[in-house]
């Protein structure tokens, strides 16, 4: 009976002491959601008091607080808004004409209100620290920086790399592929390019003449890229750079003209999105093996290397038109944005294991912020 009485204070004493656990755990509880609810409350009061045009998380002005006055209006359309934002743009500023340059400057002798220090104006680079990468200064006649910057490019790939064009090397090419389908992208985009250059962004209308020079250049970038001899890749690519710098310096001259139109730029934004949609499809692709998926991987980087630094200056010498399209800007420089995460991969070693696996997939890494581009060229294309 002692026995059964020990045994029964014994359990009793248990019983109180998880009790007293369990109460004191349910009191630590409640005192930590006190707490974490007090601050998220305050964080929620925070964020969702903005006023209008303000950055997110910017408490409103109180009553001993001036607000912000806005920025007198530049003519340059809105500044980019913060990454994930959406600021509409003005609806004040008028289209450019065709041929015109995008500027925005007043008539001489009239007053001009500074720019915002925050928005890059056309012509000029962004400052640093601004959203997204820095914006290119471009030349004020019209098409001439576009023009330039294919030049460039191309030149890059022929003369500024070592060892020069690679495709139709017979022994280095063997042991190169990463460069080699890096180079056939960026030869791919510049087809694409040079294709809308002849057919509409130097056209007045459907009625309008081809540039000549535009056509043989178009003509040889069609060349094979692995042709060695009779004629080799790279006098056939190099012979269409020197066509592109004849068109150049009639841009210069005055004798060809550059057309700053909201078709046109549709229609360039339409024809990069038809390339890129194969891209996106060849980056998920299930059937690739370990052994190609590299050659999948730099064809798209070259692709989007070139598509990043076309846009830049279309970004700035379009600038006009973009303001007057909704959230034209904003969709560009999240364009922008996308690409030059694309542009920034350089894996050691392009891996492609399963999506669930332990490795990573360089391929679908790299189709994320190609599809988004993808997605916005769609977007705007319908704007």
């Amino acid at each position: 009976m002692e026995v059964q009485d020990e045994r029964a204070r014994g359990c009793r004493g248990r019983s109180f002491r998880r009790r007293g656990v369990f109460i004191w755990v349910v009191g630590a509880l409640v005192l930590m959601l006190g707490v974490g609810g007090t601050c998220y409350y305050s964080w929620a009061l925070q964020k969702y008091t903005i006023a209008p045009g303000e950055g997110a998380g910017v408490a409103v002005p109180g009553a001993h607080e001036q607000p912000a006055q806005p920025a007198a209006p530049t003519g340059h359309g809105p500044a980019p808004a913060a990454h994930g934002g959406a600021v509409p743009p003005a609806t004040s500023s008028e289209p450019g004409e065709a041929g015109q340059i995008p500027s925005g400057h007043p008539p001489a002798g009239a007053a001009q209100a500074p720019a915002p220090a925050h928005e890059p104006a056309a012509g000029h680079a962004a400052p640093a620290g601004a959203h997204g990468p820095a914006l290119p200064e471009i030349s004020p006649i019209p098409g001439v920086t576009f023009v330039e910057t294919m030049i460039n490019l191309m030149e890059h790939e022929l003369h500024g790399r070592l060892l020069g064009w690679r495709p139709n090397d017979i022994i280095i090419g063997r042991f190169t592929d990463n460069i080699n389908n890096y180079q056939l992208g960026v030869l791919e985009a510049m087809r694409f390019t040079t294709g809308r250059l002849k057919d509409s962004l130097t056209r007045m209308g459907d009625a309008d003449t081809y540039d000549p020079d535009l056509e043989k250049a178009l003509h040889l970038f069609m060349n094979s890229a692995t042709s060695f001899w009779f004629p080799s890749a790279e006098s056939c690519y190099g012979d269409a750079v020197d066509y592109l710098k004849a068109f150049l310096e009639k841009l210069k001259t005055g004798k060809r003209s550059f057309y700053y139109r909201k078709d046109n730029l549709v229609s360039l934004i339409s024809s990069y999105r038809d390339l890129l949609g194969n891209v996106n499809k060849s980056l998920i692709d299930g059937k690739v093996s370990w052994w190609s998926a590299d050659e999948y991987f730099y064809y798209a980087k070259g692709i989007a290397h070139v598509y990043y630094e076309i846009l830049r200056v279309v970004r700035v010498g379009y600038q006009p038109q973009l303001a007057t399209t909704l959230y034209g800007i904003d969709i560009m420089d999240e364009m922008l944005h996308e690409l030059h995460r694309a542009d920034q991969m350089s894996p050691w070693i392009v891996l492609n294991a399963d999506l669930d696996g332990w490795f990573a997939n360089h391929r679908a890494d790299l189709n994320a912020p190609l599809s988004e581009v993808a997605h916005l060229m769609v977007v705007m294309s319908q704007l």
